[in-house]
């Protein structure tokens, strides 16, 4: 269920249910569970109840319905979820409480282009297994992701607590259009920088029976990058430097991802 009770000011609540096991005979999403006769479970049953609130500081609206166009390159988003788990519901395994916030918003510098920064925070209260904890979403693509860090695996860093802040800035030909040979190419200059700083607690690490050890960010991991936008009008190329945590197994401490668009 969705409504609008202020303009700009979205809200809804939902419910879900799911049930987490894993797809793969090698990796566990087992965990400590005194109700079952081996001490060890590996699935999750989970209902939750999801509560969402948007606000779009300043956004002016086209049309209406579901036909709406808005002026979203200039548009800030503030977004507030509180997810509760909840035991009693058909028969789940975990009573929990998510809350996660997120900031973004876009702003013009000067005639150097145009940044867009975000920010996102989350917190977990009660302890929870592996697959309702939070993830710092990593990409083991070739291709970039918008809301990813790209060199770092999928489990890399698993957090209960975590902050995140994310920029990236789009010049607009500030430099290349400077350069006479490169000038006909309308090529695009583009920097980012990713950084995260997570914790785990100590109930969420005794619950852990996957054989794994978590690993929080808790000195901050962070990744920069550079990149040339608009190649053949379609094509963006990146090329990516680890900042911290550059000497855990395997760890990527560069690398080059494309994007179409």
């Amino acid at each position: 269920m969705q409504a609008e009770p202020l303009r700009n000011f979205v809200v809804s609540i939902s419910g879900s249910y799911k049930v987490l096991s894993s797809a793969s005979e090698f990796f566990s999403l087992d965990y400590k569970d005194a109700t079952s006769t081996s001490g060890i479970s590996s699935q999750v049953q989970q209902f939750e109840t999801i509560f969402t609130a948007n606000y779009f500081p300043g956004r002016k609206v086209a049309g209406s319905g579901v036909e709406r166009n808005t002026n979203s390159d200039k548009l800030r988003n503030i977004f507030l979820q509180v997810t509760r788990g909840n035991k009693s519901i058909f028969n789940s395994d975990f009573d929990y409480t998510r809350l996660q916030f997120y900031y973004q918003q876009p702003f013009l510098v000067g005639g150097f282009g145009r940044s867009y920064i975000t920010f996102e925070a989350g917190k977990i209260f009660n302890e929870v297994p592996l697959g309702l904890l939070s993830i710092v979403p990593g990409n083991q693509s070739y291709f970039l992701a918008r809301n990813t860090y790209n060199l770092l695996d999928y489990y890399d860093f698993v957090t209960d607590t975590h902050l995140s802040l994310r920029m990236e800035h789009h010049f607009n030909g500030r430099f290349f259009s400077h350069v006479p040979f490169l000038r006909k190419f309308n090529l695009r200059e583009v920097i980012g920088f990713k950084s995260v700083w997570g914790q785990i607690s100590d109930a969420n690490n005794a619950i852990n029976a996957t054989g794994v050890a978590y690993v929080a960010p808790e000195d901050i991991y962070f990744e920069y990058s550079a990149g040339i936008a608009n190649i053949f009008k379609v094509l963006r190329i990146d090329f990516i430097w680890r900042g911290t945590y550059r000497n855990l197994p395997n760890a990527r401490n560069f690398g080059i991802k494309g994007s179409f668009g």
